[in-house]
């Protein structure tokens, strides 16, 4: 991954550790109506976007990452997107950040 596409990817994670709190803070804390909801949903719209563009950058980097077993690169497809973005946080810190191996040809 590129320094802007790994900026992209943290920043997604940032968004959301600081997005998710907020969000339950202001469902509890005000009575739901058109006005909490027309706070909501530009930040939510927001970050799907920018979710988005990091998951697909992640598995781009999948895409282009060797790995030594053949169903490993199927394996961690599935995970990011089965698994409902646990898998995604994981694959991130573990290979996403970290530098690519040259790829072997064949």
């Amino acid at each position: 991954m590129g320094k802007i596409e790994k900026f992209a990817v943290i920043g997604a994670l940032v968004y959301m550790a600081l997005y998710v709190p907020f969000f339950f803070y202001l469902v509890n804390a005000t009575p739901m109506n058109a006005t909490t909801f027309d706070t909501i949903i530009p930040f939510h719209i927001a970050g799907m976007v920018f979710n988005f563009v990091a998951l697909v950058l992640t598995i781009r980097d999948l895409y282009k990452r060797p790995f030594d077993s053949e169903n490993a690169k199927l394996t961690w497809a599935l995970l990011i997107l089965m698994t409902g973005g646990i898998g995604w946080v994981v694959y991130v810190f573990k290979y996403a950040l970290k530098p690519r191996r040259p790829m072997h040809p064949g």
